[in-house]
């Protein structure tokens, strides 16, 4: 009992640091999307006229783009794309966040018993030899459902599922003649968790510079 409530405590640390991490990087990229949004329509509208400002969003679109066509375009590009790259990039890393704790706090404990139960039942109900791409997709779809149709904590399955569809065909090295698809899928799943536990900030970052890069050369440029 004492170990059940251990865990769901630790479950329970393991949503906050996904919660916190995802709303951190959420707020980052929408803020600095609305302020380069706000700055850049202030600026245009001082250095194409008052008047440009009231006469309606398309022509005031076809106005910038006219008059200040290279940073223009790179900004309204990058204001279509904002929804997507910050949605995108907040959720992989949050669960890579949970990911990096639960693999350096609980990988002998949680995750690797997970994975060696629900390849043991896979490897009884689905046996399967592997030889091509289109051989490895429908075992990696019928282990994935084995993981997610478990009765594990579901930030367990979702980590560990995360992983699994990240693993490709190319990636397996089934070529050996005692080949065991079992034990290289588990060895597989275990590395590709410490690849998934290193989150990276960089191409989110360069997203953002770009937001201000496009203000840079509007107001200092005149592009």
């Amino acid at each position: 009992m004492n170990k059940t409530v251990t865990h769901l405590k630790y479950f329970s640390k393991l949503s906050a640091v996904f919660l916190f991490n995802l709303l951190k990087m959420y707020g980052i990229g929408i803020l600095s999307t609305l302020i380069t949004f706000i700055l850049r329509i202030y600026f245009l509208s001082n250095s194409l006229g008052a008047s440009t400002g009231h006469s309606g969003a398309y022509l005031f679109l076809v106005a910038t783009i006219t008059a200040k066509p290279i940073s223009s375009i790179v900004f309204y590009l990058l204001m279509l794309a904002a929804p997507y790259i910050i949605g995108v990039f907040s959720m992989k890393y949050a669960i890579s966040s949970v990911i990096s704790k639960i693999v350096k706090d609980k990988a002998e404990i949680i995750l690797i018993p997970f994975i060696d139960k629900i390849i043991d039942k896979f490897k009884i109900n689905q046996p399967v030899v592997i030889r091509t791409g289109a051989d490895y997709t429908l075992a990696k779809i019928k282990l994935l459902n084995e993981f997610q149709s478990s009765s594990e904590n579901k930030i367990v399955k979702r980590i560990v599922s995360y992983a699994l569809k990240k693993i490709k065909f190319d990636e397996l090295n089934l070529g050996g003649e005692n080949a065991n698809f079992y034990d290289i899928i588990k060895a597989k799943l275990i590395e590709k968790l410490h690849e998934l536990s290193e989150p990276s900030v960089a191409f989110f970052f360069i997203y953002i510079g770009l937001q201000w890069l496009s203000l840079i050369l509007i107001y200092f440029l005149n592009l």
